[in-house]
Protein backbone atom coordinates (compact mmCIF):
# COMPACT_ATOMS: atom_id res chain seq x y z
CA UNK A 1 0.00 0.00 0.00
CA UNK A 2 2.82 2.41 0.74
CA UNK A 3 6.01 0.82 -0.58
CA UNK A 4 7.46 -0.11 2.80
CA UNK A 5 7.14 -2.44 4.58
CA UNK A 6 6.66 -5.15 1.98
CA UNK A 7 5.64 -8.76 2.48
CA UNK A 8 3.20 -8.06 5.31
CA UNK A 9 -0.24 -9.59 5.15
CA UNK A 10 -3.03 -10.67 7.46
CA UNK A 11 -5.16 -13.81 7.66
CA UNK A 12 -8.57 -13.03 9.14
CA UNK A 13 -10.41 -16.10 10.45
CA UNK A 14 -13.52 -16.47 12.60
CA UNK A 15 -12.80 -18.50 15.72
CA UNK A 16 -15.67 -20.83 14.87
CA UNK A 17 -14.17 -21.56 11.44
CA UNK A 18 -10.56 -21.96 12.56
CA UNK A 19 -11.02 -25.67 13.27
CA UNK A 20 -11.83 -26.22 9.60
CA UNK A 21 -8.37 -25.06 8.53
CA UNK A 22 -6.08 -28.06 8.38
CA UNK A 23 -2.43 -27.11 8.12
CA UNK A 24 -0.24 -29.79 6.57
CA UNK A 25 3.00 -28.56 8.14
CA UNK A 26 4.33 -26.76 11.18
CA UNK A 27 7.40 -24.72 12.02
CA UNK A 28 8.94 -22.76 14.85
CA UNK A 29 6.59 -21.20 17.36
CA UNK A 30 3.47 -23.10 16.33
CA UNK A 31 3.76 -26.28 18.43
CA UNK A 32 3.47 -26.93 22.14
CA UNK A 33 5.57 -30.11 21.99
CA UNK A 34 7.19 -32.41 19.43
CA UNK A 35 9.41 -35.51 19.25
CA UNK A 36 12.30 -35.20 16.82
CA UNK A 37 12.50 -38.80 15.55
CA UNK A 38 8.77 -39.52 15.25
CA UNK A 39 5.79 -37.84 13.59
CA UNK A 40 4.33 -36.75 16.92
CA UNK A 41 3.64 -33.09 17.62
CA UNK A 42 1.05 -31.14 19.59
CA UNK A 43 0.02 -27.81 18.23
CA UNK A 44 -0.45 -24.67 20.28
CA UNK A 45 -3.99 -23.89 21.41
CA UNK A 46 -4.40 -20.35 20.10
CA UNK A 47 -5.46 -19.83 16.50
CA UNK A 48 -2.92 -17.08 15.85
CA UNK A 49 -0.21 -19.07 17.66
CA UNK A 50 -0.77 -22.05 15.39
CA UNK A 51 -0.70 -20.08 12.14
CA UNK A 52 2.17 -17.65 12.81
CA UNK A 53 5.14 -19.72 11.68
CA UNK A 54 8.51 -18.53 12.89
CA UNK A 55 9.29 -15.13 14.34
CA UNK A 56 6.87 -12.52 13.12
CA UNK A 57 8.35 -9.50 11.34
CA UNK A 58 7.80 -7.20 14.31
CA UNK A 59 9.90 -4.35 12.87
CA UNK A 60 7.79 -4.28 9.71
CA UNK A 61 4.59 -4.55 11.72
CA UNK A 62 5.65 -1.52 13.77
CA UNK A 63 6.22 0.39 10.52
CA UNK A 64 2.69 -0.25 9.31
CA UNK A 65 1.32 2.35 11.72
CA UNK A 66 3.49 5.07 10.21
CA UNK A 67 2.58 4.03 6.67
CA UNK A 68 -1.14 4.10 7.40
CA UNK A 69 -0.71 7.47 9.09
CA UNK A 70 0.82 8.89 5.90
CA UNK A 71 -2.03 7.52 3.81
CA UNK A 72 -4.61 9.04 6.13
CA UNK A 73 -2.83 12.40 6.04
CA UNK A 74 -2.46 12.59 2.27
CA UNK A 75 -5.72 10.72 1.50
CA UNK A 76 -5.95 8.07 -1.19
CA UNK A 77 -7.80 10.38 -3.58
CA UNK A 78 -4.97 12.93 -3.51
CA UNK A 79 -2.37 10.21 -3.96
CA UNK A 80 -4.32 8.83 -6.91
CA UNK A 81 -4.49 12.23 -8.62
CA UNK A 82 -0.79 12.84 -8.03
CA UNK A 83 0.45 9.49 -9.32
CA UNK A 84 -1.96 9.63 -12.27
CA UNK A 85 -0.60 13.05 -13.24
CA UNK A 86 2.96 11.69 -13.19
CA UNK A 87 1.95 8.67 -15.28
CA UNK A 88 0.10 10.86 -17.81
CA UNK A 89 3.11 13.18 -18.08
CA UNK A 90 5.52 10.31 -18.74
CA UNK A 91 3.11 8.58 -21.11
CA UNK A 92 2.75 11.74 -23.20
CA UNK A 93 6.48 12.44 -23.13
CA UNK A 94 7.35 8.88 -24.21
CA UNK A 95 4.76 9.03 -26.99
CA UNK A 96 6.33 12.25 -28.28
CA UNK A 97 9.88 10.88 -28.52
CA UNK A 98 11.07 10.56 -32.12
CA UNK A 99 14.28 9.44 -33.75
CA UNK A 100 15.98 11.62 -36.34
CA UNK A 101 14.19 9.73 -39.12
CA UNK A 102 10.79 10.41 -37.55
CA UNK A 103 10.22 6.91 -36.16
CA UNK A 104 8.69 6.51 -32.69
CA UNK A 105 11.12 5.64 -29.91
CA UNK A 106 8.60 3.91 -27.63
CA UNK A 107 5.66 1.55 -27.97
CA UNK A 108 3.35 2.08 -24.99
CA UNK A 109 1.02 -0.67 -23.78
CA UNK A 110 -2.38 -0.51 -22.13
CA UNK A 111 -5.25 1.92 -22.53
CA UNK A 112 -4.06 4.99 -24.40
CA UNK A 113 -7.25 6.82 -25.33
CA UNK A 114 -7.28 10.65 -25.45
CA UNK A 115 -9.88 10.75 -22.68
CA UNK A 116 -7.57 9.00 -20.23
CA UNK A 117 -4.71 11.35 -21.05
CA UNK A 118 -6.49 14.32 -19.47
CA UNK A 119 -8.20 12.73 -16.48
CA UNK A 120 -5.90 12.47 -13.45
CA UNK A 121 -7.21 9.82 -11.11
CA UNK A 122 -8.56 7.69 -13.95
CA UNK A 123 -5.12 6.43 -14.96
CA UNK A 124 -3.06 4.10 -12.81
CA UNK A 125 0.45 5.00 -11.60
CA UNK A 126 2.14 2.59 -14.02
CA UNK A 127 3.48 3.06 -17.56
CA UNK A 128 4.56 -0.03 -19.50
CA UNK A 129 6.47 0.28 -22.75
CA UNK A 130 9.26 -1.00 -24.98
CA UNK A 131 11.94 0.87 -26.89
CA UNK A 132 12.65 0.74 -30.62
CA UNK A 133 15.77 1.68 -32.54
CA UNK A 134 15.62 3.98 -35.59
CA UNK A 135 15.52 0.98 -37.95
CA UNK A 136 12.44 -0.43 -36.20
CA UNK A 137 14.18 -3.24 -34.32
CA UNK A 138 13.54 -3.66 -30.62
CA UNK A 139 15.85 -2.60 -27.85
CA UNK A 140 15.72 -5.27 -25.14
CA UNK A 141 14.03 -4.44 -21.84
CA UNK A 142 17.00 -5.76 -19.87
CA UNK A 143 19.29 -3.38 -21.73
CA UNK A 144 17.01 -0.50 -20.72
CA UNK A 145 17.01 -1.71 -17.12
CA UNK A 146 20.81 -1.99 -16.96
CA UNK A 147 21.36 1.48 -18.42
CA UNK A 148 18.78 2.94 -16.06
CA UNK A 149 20.53 1.31 -13.12
CA UNK A 150 23.77 3.06 -14.07
CA UNK A 151 21.82 6.33 -14.06
CA UNK A 152 20.43 5.64 -10.57
CA UNK A 153 16.94 4.80 -11.84
CA UNK A 154 15.21 1.59 -10.73
CA UNK A 155 12.80 0.00 -13.21
CA UNK A 156 10.92 -3.28 -13.38
CA UNK A 157 11.29 -5.33 -16.55
CA UNK A 158 9.87 -8.60 -17.82
CA UNK A 159 6.26 -9.80 -17.69
CA UNK A 160 5.56 -8.58 -14.12
CA UNK A 161 3.98 -11.90 -13.07
CA UNK A 162 1.21 -11.37 -15.64
CA UNK A 163 1.85 -13.83 -18.50
CA UNK A 164 -1.58 -13.30 -20.03
CA UNK A 165 -1.23 -9.55 -20.50
CA UNK A 166 2.39 -10.04 -21.51
CA UNK A 167 1.46 -12.38 -24.35
CA UNK A 168 -1.45 -10.15 -25.41
CA UNK A 169 0.41 -6.85 -25.68
CA UNK A 170 3.69 -8.29 -26.99
CA UNK A 171 1.86 -10.32 -29.62
CA UNK A 172 3.23 -13.65 -28.43
CA UNK A 173 1.32 -16.73 -29.56
CA UNK A 174 1.38 -20.07 -27.78
CA UNK A 175 3.83 -21.22 -30.43
CA UNK A 176 6.08 -18.22 -29.76
CA UNK A 177 6.10 -18.85 -26.02
CA UNK A 178 6.88 -22.55 -26.42
CA UNK A 179 9.61 -21.72 -28.93
CA UNK A 180 11.14 -19.25 -26.48
CA UNK A 181 11.11 -21.88 -23.74
CA UNK A 182 12.78 -24.41 -26.03
CA UNK A 183 15.43 -21.78 -26.81
CA UNK A 184 16.22 -21.65 -23.09
CA UNK A 185 14.30 -18.51 -22.12
CA UNK A 186 12.96 -18.42 -18.57
CA UNK A 187 11.69 -15.67 -16.31
CA UNK A 188 14.39 -13.33 -14.98
CA UNK A 189 17.00 -14.18 -17.63
CA UNK A 190 18.62 -11.73 -20.07
CA UNK A 191 17.07 -13.13 -23.25
CA UNK A 192 14.86 -10.11 -23.85
CA UNK A 193 14.62 -10.42 -27.66
CA UNK A 194 13.91 -13.75 -29.38
CA UNK A 195 12.96 -14.22 -33.03
CA UNK A 196 12.72 -10.47 -33.41
CA UNK A 197 10.09 -10.08 -30.67
CA UNK A 198 10.51 -8.77 -27.11
CA UNK A 199 9.97 -11.29 -24.33
CA UNK A 200 9.11 -8.60 -21.78
CA UNK A 201 8.55 -4.89 -21.30
CA UNK A 202 9.75 -1.96 -19.19
CA UNK A 203 7.58 -0.61 -16.37
CA UNK A 204 7.73 2.76 -14.63
CA UNK A 205 5.83 2.88 -11.33
CA UNK A 206 5.04 5.99 -9.29
CA UNK A 207 4.11 6.32 -5.62
CA UNK A 208 3.02 9.14 -3.33
CA UNK A 209 6.68 10.01 -2.71
CA UNK A 210 7.48 10.38 -6.43
CA UNK A 211 7.92 13.89 -7.81
CA UNK A 212 7.77 15.59 -11.19
CA UNK A 213 11.52 16.03 -10.87
CA UNK A 214 11.82 12.23 -10.74
CA UNK A 215 9.69 11.94 -13.86
CA UNK A 216 11.70 14.63 -15.66
CA UNK A 217 14.99 12.94 -14.80
CA UNK A 218 13.63 9.69 -16.18
CA UNK A 219 12.68 11.41 -19.44
CA UNK A 220 16.13 13.04 -19.61
CA UNK A 221 17.61 9.56 -19.31
CA UNK A 222 15.38 8.21 -22.08
CA UNK A 223 16.23 11.07 -24.44
CA UNK A 224 19.94 10.81 -23.68
CA UNK A 225 20.14 7.03 -24.00
CA UNK A 226 17.71 5.97 -26.72
CA UNK A 227 16.91 8.85 -29.07
CA UNK A 228 19.01 8.88 -32.24
CA UNK A 229 19.17 12.27 -33.94
CA UNK A 230 20.75 10.91 -37.12
CA UNK A 231 18.56 9.84 -39.99
CA UNK A 232 19.39 6.29 -41.01
CA UNK A 233 17.33 6.57 -44.19
CA UNK A 234 19.32 9.61 -45.21
CA UNK A 235 22.54 7.78 -44.56
CA UNK A 236 21.43 4.75 -46.55
CA UNK A 237 20.20 6.77 -49.50
CA UNK A 238 23.19 9.07 -49.65
CA UNK A 239 24.71 9.28 -53.11
CA UNK A 240 27.98 7.51 -53.80
CA UNK A 241 31.14 9.62 -54.21
CA UNK A 242 31.38 11.37 -57.61
CA UNK A 243 33.48 9.70 -60.29
CA UNK A 244 36.34 11.40 -62.11
CA UNK A 245 36.26 11.72 -65.88
CA UNK A 246 38.48 8.66 -66.46
CA UNK A 247 36.01 6.38 -64.72
CA UNK A 248 37.98 5.78 -61.53
CA UNK A 249 36.33 6.52 -58.19
CA UNK A 250 37.82 9.30 -56.10
CA UNK A 251 38.51 7.78 -52.67
CA UNK A 252 39.65 9.77 -49.65
CA UNK A 253 42.90 8.45 -48.19
CA UNK A 254 42.98 7.56 -44.49
CA UNK A 255 45.99 6.55 -42.44
CA UNK A 256 46.23 4.82 -39.07
CA UNK A 257 48.60 6.94 -36.99
CA UNK A 258 48.55 5.10 -33.67
CA UNK A 259 46.93 2.26 -31.74
CA UNK A 260 45.89 2.56 -28.10
CA UNK A 261 45.46 -0.59 -26.03
CA UNK A 262 43.58 -0.60 -22.70
CA UNK A 263 44.59 -3.82 -20.90
CA UNK A 264 42.62 -2.90 -17.76
CA UNK A 265 39.01 -1.71 -17.95
CA UNK A 266 38.47 1.91 -16.86
CA UNK A 267 42.24 2.53 -16.74
CA UNK A 268 44.59 4.47 -18.95
CA UNK A 269 45.96 2.80 -22.06
CA UNK A 270 49.24 2.93 -23.92
CA UNK A 271 49.83 3.83 -27.56
CA UNK A 272 51.94 1.95 -30.06
CA UNK A 273 52.45 1.91 -33.81
CA UNK A 274 51.77 -1.83 -34.15
CA UNK A 275 49.94 -4.48 -32.12
CA UNK A 276 48.67 -8.05 -32.65
CA UNK A 277 45.05 -8.45 -33.75
CA UNK A 278 42.96 -11.45 -32.65
CA UNK A 279 39.50 -12.73 -33.56
CA UNK A 280 38.06 -10.72 -30.65
CA UNK A 281 39.97 -7.49 -31.27
CA UNK A 282 43.29 -6.11 -30.10
CA UNK A 283 45.33 -8.59 -28.08
CA UNK A 284 44.78 -8.18 -24.29
CA UNK A 285 42.54 -5.13 -24.81
CA UNK A 286 40.26 -4.76 -21.75
CA UNK A 287 41.26 -8.22 -20.57
CA UNK A 288 41.60 -7.39 -16.86
CA UNK A 289 39.71 -5.43 -14.23
CA UNK A 290 40.55 -4.02 -10.81
CA UNK A 291 38.86 -5.25 -7.67
CA UNK A 292 39.26 -3.93 -4.14
CA UNK A 293 39.92 -6.08 -1.10
CA UNK A 294 36.21 -5.91 -0.26
CA UNK A 295 35.33 -7.45 -3.63
CA UNK A 296 34.08 -4.25 -5.29
CA UNK A 297 34.87 -3.92 -8.99
CA UNK A 298 36.48 -0.52 -9.51
CA UNK A 299 35.60 1.63 -12.49
CA UNK A 300 35.54 5.27 -13.54
CA UNK A 301 31.86 5.48 -12.61
CA UNK A 302 32.55 4.42 -9.02
CA UNK A 303 36.17 5.47 -8.37
CA UNK A 304 37.07 8.69 -10.12
CA UNK A 305 40.51 8.53 -8.44
CA UNK A 306 41.48 6.13 -11.25
CA UNK A 307 43.01 8.41 -13.84
CA UNK A 308 41.98 7.87 -17.44
CA UNK A 309 44.00 10.77 -18.81
CA UNK A 310 47.58 9.94 -17.80
CA UNK A 311 49.64 8.42 -20.60
CA UNK A 312 51.65 5.30 -19.85
CA UNK A 313 54.35 3.47 -21.71
CA UNK A 314 54.00 0.03 -20.19
CA UNK A 315 51.56 -2.16 -18.28
CA UNK A 316 53.88 -2.20 -15.27
CA UNK A 317 53.75 1.58 -15.00
CA UNK A 318 49.97 1.46 -15.32
CA UNK A 319 49.70 -0.90 -12.36
CA UNK A 320 52.17 1.09 -10.24
CA UNK A 321 50.28 4.33 -10.93
CA UNK A 322 46.98 2.75 -9.95
CA UNK A 323 48.38 1.23 -6.79
CA UNK A 324 49.91 4.53 -5.78
CA UNK A 325 46.67 6.41 -6.44
CA UNK A 326 44.75 3.89 -4.37
CA UNK A 327 47.44 3.20 -1.74
CA UNK A 328 44.87 3.18 1.07
CA UNK A 329 43.16 0.14 -0.41
CA UNK A 330 44.75 -3.16 -1.42
CA UNK A 331 43.93 -3.87 -5.06
CA UNK A 332 43.72 -7.22 -6.81
CA UNK A 333 44.00 -7.69 -10.56
CA UNK A 334 41.67 -10.25 -12.14
CA UNK A 335 41.31 -11.46 -15.72
CA UNK A 336 37.86 -10.89 -17.25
Amino acid sequence: MFGYPTGIGALIVKNEAAKLLKKTYFSGGTVAATIADTDFFKRRAGVEEYFEDGTVSFLSIASILHGLRVLNTLTMSSISRHTSSLAIYVRKALSALRHGNGECVCTIYGENTPELQVLPGKVGPIVSFNVKRPDGTWCGCREVENLASLAGIHLRTGCFCNPGACAKYLGLSHKDILSNIEAGHVCWDDQDILNGKPTGAVRVSFGYMSTFEDARKFMDFMERSFVSFHSIEGALSARSPPLVMKGTEKIAMHFLTSITVYPIKSCAGFSTDRWPLTSTGLLHDREWLLRSASGEVLSQKKKCVISKHSLISSWEYCLLSLLAAKRNCRLNLYPI
